[in-house]
């Protein structure tokens, strides 16, 4: 017997409204009229009992129908082919806030239950709890909701019938309301109880679950993994839906991910501020969810050049609302320069002041005096040609020690470590560069669960929380190495970039440059898609072709207005260092499609 019907559940004391009823009709909680019982009592003798957690739920789902009861919700989980995967619950108890869903396949539930900003495993089925309804009510809802797997005509046309008779101000017919609350009660026990096949009208019951409830953890709410794609009635709080990523404007965005962390005033200018209408891919809008609502703060784009990937990191910046850090890697990037960088030591040169050396006045009156200022030693005797000859000798001197105690370079930060200071976004770019194996392994530690690190002055470092780090490369760069599989192992989220369509090259070209010739521009972005091809088929190596290259076509052309000169400038120019090659890019690709509009 399941959990939900033990024996102590039928000795609970039913709800008031019914306590009366049976008490007024002079009845019992056990009914054994043939017209009181369910379809699927298959007793010889029958018999059905009123059941106090049924009963509770019945009333529960009829408030939360009627409008009474404002702080539940119901609704299911679709799948393909709209099937059903969950049946999905919130109801509240003081407090608390349930969740439970039910999967009808395998007839398990799972739940949780929120209090404040915590949550927790639903408690087990106990006498003082009146946790069983909830169950309950789950599995009274999956029965009324039409064309479903778990759907019954039995219970809902009972069900229907009660939450009528209670919705009515009028006197109710007490013996036909009281007959439909045994109907309900016997046709969910037996359908549980009775071990009848689902497509027979029985309710799968996994065992055993009911004194440990499977929970479900909240980053996995957060997910919408178990959220409710279609509502019945009431709004959802925790069981909500995934919200489905569709190309929006930064604008848009704004409201789901900024953060709102406070930024020190000299770094507020490395916030990007790229117009509210500016497109937002999905594919951006899948790392911002995973840093908005997970810990995961490590990330990997690799694509075409002009794919966008930088900008992609500029408006997580700015939708996070984060300043933006860069860092290039190269052939010659080593472990040094991941932490610190040298620059030439000019702010720190200390200067002999101005009032502390004579004037020609001074040396004019009185050599010796004009000296000494240098010196610091009165040569009474000395003449002019002499005092003239010391005060020169005297500054070189004070230079040249002055220059050995100077560095002719200073270690600063990298980009890379300030920006793990703070909440911060990192573009690390191009790291398939790096040609000496193992240069990259140095951020290892930073890229650890404790994130920390020790920097060259024996300071240990360790990464703000909020520090975002996204890798940037191009794997078909000549040059390019492949990564080491510690990092690679480390990262979050590695996204292959797909290679922009037409359409979105063309789409993205008249939005940057404002070109109005809309024909014009698609063609262009055809023509640079079949070059590209035409480079990848070939094994052309040495030159590049993609949405760069059509960008600044488009600028050309507005400045030349000759649409064949703009393209050989901007684009055939940078396919091939080999000219034959270019000649025949142009002739096949450029020419025959332009020269009328040339």
């Amino acid at each position: 017997m399941a959990a939900l019907y033990e024996t102590w559940t039928f000795q609970e004391e039913l709800p008031d409204l019914f306590q009366k009823l049976i008490h007024d009709l002079g009845r019992t909680k056990t009914s054994t009229k043939v017209s009181d019982c369910s379809q699927y009592n298959s007793l010889r003798a029958k018999s059905a009992t009123l059941h106090a957690p049924t009963l509770r739920a019945i009333l529960w789902l009829s408030g939360v129908f009627a409008g009474a009861e404002t702080e539940g919700a119901l609704g299911r989980q679709f799948g393909e082919g709209n099937t059903t995967n969950y049946y999905c619950m919130e109801c509240k108890n003081g407090e608390s806030r349930y969740a439970l869903i039910y999967n009808w396949r395998n007839g398990k539930f799972k739940g949780c239950v929120q209090k404040a900003d915590a949550v927790s495993v639903l408690p087990s089925i106990q006498e003082e709890q009146n946790i069983a309804e909830r169950y309950i009510a789950l599995l009274a809802f999956a029965s009324t909701c039409y064309r479903t797997e778990l759907y019954d005509m039995e219970f809902t046309q009972h069900f229907e019938k009660i939450m009528q008779i209670l919705d009515m101000n009028e006197e109710i017919d007490e013996e036909e309301f009281l007959s439909s609350a045994y109907i309900c009660c016997d046709n969910l026990y037996r359908r549980v109880e009775s071990c009848i096949p689902l497509e027979d009208g029985g309710i799968p019951i996994g065992e055993p679950q009911f004194t440990n409830c499977e929970f479900i953890e909240s980053y996995r709410l957060k997910s919408g993994l178990y959220g409710a794609n279609q509502t019945e009635v009431g709004m959802f709080q925790l069981l909500t839906a995934k919200r489905q990523l569709t190309e929006s404007t930064i604008g848009e965005l704004k409201a789901f991910y900024y953060q709102g962390k406070e930024v020190e005033e000299k770094y507020q200018a490395l916030i990007p501020k790229l117009p509210d209408d500016y497109k937002v891919n999905t594919a951006t809008q899948e790392i911002l969810s995973m840093i908005v609502n997970t810990p995961s703060r490590l990330f990997m784009m690799e694509g075409d050049s002009g794919s966008g990937k930088t900008t992609d990191t500029k408006i997580i910046a700015q939708l996070l609302g984060y300043p933006r850090f860069v860092f290039t890697c190269g052939p010659g990037t080593e472990e040094v320069s991941l932490m610190v960088s040298l620059v030439p030591n000019v702010d720190t040169a200390a200067k002999i002041s101005e009032s502390e050396l004579p004037t020609y006045e001074d040396f004019q009156i009185d050599p010796a005096s004009a000296l000494a200022v240098l010196t610091g030693n009165y040569q009474v005797e000395i003449d002019e040609a002499t005092a003239f000859r010391e005060i020169l000798n005297a500054a070189v001197q004070q230079g040249y020690k002055q220059a050995k105690m100077e560095k002719d370079f200073v270690k600063t930060e990298s980009t890379i470590i300030q920006a793990c200071r703070m909440p911060a976004v990192i573009e690390i770019q191009e790291v398939a560069m790096i040609e000496k194996p193992g240069t990259l392994t140095r951020l290892n530690a930073l890229f650890d669960d404790d994130a920390k690190t020790d920097l060259l002055n024996g300071e240990v470092i360790e990464r703000h929380p909020d520090t975002v780090v996204i890798m940037t490369t191009n794997m078909d760069y000549i040059g390019c190495q492949m990564f080491n599989e510690s990092v690679l192992s480390r990262m979050h989220l590695v996204q292959h970039r797909k290679e922009l369509s037409v359409e979105e090259m063309a789409e993205r070209a008249i939005f940057k440059t404002g070109c109005k010739e809309k024909e014009l521009i698609y063609q262009m972005a055809a023509a640079i898609s079949k070059i590209k091809k035409y480079l990848r088929d070939k094994q052309i190596r040495g030159g590049v072709c993609g949405y760069r290259e059509l960008e600044n076509w488009v600028w050309n052309y507005m400045t030349s207005k000759d649409v064949l000169e703009a393209a050989v400038n901007a684009v055939i120019s940078k396919v091939s260092p080999f000219p034959e090659e270019r000649d025949t890019i142009l002739s096949t690709f450029i020419e025959p499609a332009f020269e009328e509009a040339a």
